[in-house]
């Protein structure tokens, strides 16, 4: 959670959530256990809406590193990034 952003919503609290690049590593690793289709389906939304704004290094770096390097590459071919 160290790279976690404080949210700030008009009426409510401010809050931490995880990064995009983090939830997108944890929805991989998650998905690869459960072959789940909505893992999946949330990876390529989060990829599709923060494309312009992924820390891509970040991503490839973490990827390999948890054995999932190859899920990344295919999330992002069918993201189309």
């Amino acid at each position: 959670m160290s790279r976690r952003i404080l949210a700030s919503v008009e009426g409510v609290s401010p809050f931490w959530v995880a990064s995009p690049e983090d939830m997108v590593l944890q929805k991989l690793m998650w998905g690869r256990g459960s072959q789940s289709e909505k893992q999946w389906r949330d990876v390529l939304g989060i990829i599709k809406l923060q494309a312009e704004n992924l820390d891509y290094g970040y991503l490839v770096e973490w990827a390999e590193s948890l054995d999932l390097a190859d899920a990344l590459t295919e999330a992002l071919a069918e993201a189309g990034v």
